[in-house]
């Protein structure tokens, strides 16, 4: 080639960059890239090939260089050089096919932002395990899949948008397609990572407010006599806030009236391990039922000790009254009488303590008050608690005095 040969070379190169840098406030189109890479091709055959110097082609050709490296980053956004390369089979020394957008000073942080975004999403799919193992007690409700799916989805998508590669090129895109500069897009990768993040977060700690939801529908199923539904709601609220010991308690009630008494006394077991007043009663209650009276008496001595100073009457009452029972049941009558007194002085319009109270004085043939603690036992009676009802029986019979006799010989 000759000298005249490079001028042109040159010349088309400037055409080329020139019409390109006109198009950036336009349309700048990947043809007009491959018109300017092509020229500097040209350029570059022309220098390797030419036999004389020539000082102003050479000037020309630094200066356009300049301005072509000064349009990477346009030209990187308009195609993809490496794909380009793999067709062309450009040689290194064609620094124009491998030119790479200029980098920005945030750019040194890229990696912090990285590994950042990779452990709040990995922190985030711990939070989706969590929460949803909580949410799939029994069978999922409305409410429950709803939160499952929702927050699976965006833990994936956001998962994925890191981890793979499709992903990676689809948050680009959408980045790129919002105006977000290619050196703030791991900053926004970021961002959203710890929205997600926070958000699960929050909603995690946000779950015991949840389980008062389940909590007011179990009361609705309890009181309407739905113990199934009432035991999931329940179970639910528990999975959702473990330490509300008052609904450990509530469904320990429920397992006891489905006659499952191993659940029963487990809940109240855990009731009792946050000192709940009413889960020391009910196990008692259920550890007289086995004949543990010993284990009983111990567990209501020390509820009785706590509730002194809560004012919970009723508490109260069936503390002493189940106290009573289980002296009565180790034949320990003067100390049982004594804490069934107490018991009826504190509210006296209730009937297991007078039931109580008559067997005693049964026992210590006092015949004549054992007769008007039954009565008052039949008064005050409701057929509706199964402690009451056997008792019922006991008291219509011992007001027959033949009977209550020839029923205590055989007891004897």
């Amino acid at each position: 080639m000759t000298v005249s040969d490079l001028v042109s070379a040159v010349k088309q190169y400037d055409m080329t960059l020139t019409a390109l840098e006109a198009a950036v406030t336009t349309h700048p189109s990947p043809q007009q890239v491959i018109d300017v890479l092509m020229a500097r091709d040209e350029v570059y055959a022309a220098r390797t090939a030419k036999t004389q110097t020539d000082k102003e082609s050479l000037m020309m050709v630094i200066s356009l260089d300049e301005r072509l490296k000064k349009q990477s980053e346009l030209i990187n956004k308009l195609v993809k050089l490496a794909e380009w390369r793999a067709i062309v089979h450009p040689p290194v020394e064609a620094w124009w096919w491998f030119l790479e957008p200029p980098t920005n000073k945030w750019d040194k942080f890229d990696w912090l932002w990285s590994a950042g975004s990779l452990t709040l999403i990995t922190a985030s799919l711990s939070l989706v395990v969590d929460i949803s193992s909580r949410f799939l007690t029994g069978v999922p409700d409305t409410l429950g899949a709803f939160t499952i799916t929702t927050q699976s989805v965006l833990t994936l998508l956001a998962a994925g948008g890191a981890l793979t590669k499709t992903g990676q090129e689809t948050i680009e895109r959408l980045l790129i397609s919002l105006n977000i500069p290619k050196h703030f897009q791991n900053e926004v990768k970021f961002g959203f990572a710890l929205l997600l993040f926070l958000c699960l977060f929050s909603f995690r700690f946000s779950l015991p407010k949840i389980a008062i939801f389940y909590n007011i529908q179990g009361d609705k199923d309890y009181k309407a006599n739905r113990f199934a539904s009432a035991q999931s709601n329940y179970s639910r609220a528990i999975k959702l806030n473990p330490d509300d010991l008052k609904t450990h308690h509530k469904l320990g009630q429920i397992y006891e009236k489905l006659q499952d008494f191993d659940r029963a006394r487990a809940e109240y077991q855990i009731a009792v391990q946050g000192d709940f007043g009413k889960g020391y009663n009910n196990l008692a209650r259920l550890y007289i039922l086995d004949k543990k009276y010993t284990a009983a008496i111990a567990l209501l001595k020390v509820a009785l000790n706590q509730t002194k100073d809560t004012e919970d009457q009723q508490l109260e009452y069936f503390l002493l009254k189940n106290l009573g029972w289980a002296l009565l049941e180790e034949k320990r009558y003067v100390d049982a009488e004594n804490y069934l007194q107490e018991a009826i002085e504190l509210v006296n319009n209730k009937t297991p303590a007078y039931c109580l109270m008559a067997q005693v004085r049964e026992h210590q043939n006092n015949k004549k008050e054992a007769r008007l603690y039954w009565e008052d036992c039949v008064r005050y009676a409701s057929a509706n608690d199964p402690d009451e009802d056997a008792w019922i029986v006991m008291a219509k019979r011992c007001l027959e005095v033949t009977q209550c006799l020839e029923t205590k010989k055989r007891d004897n």
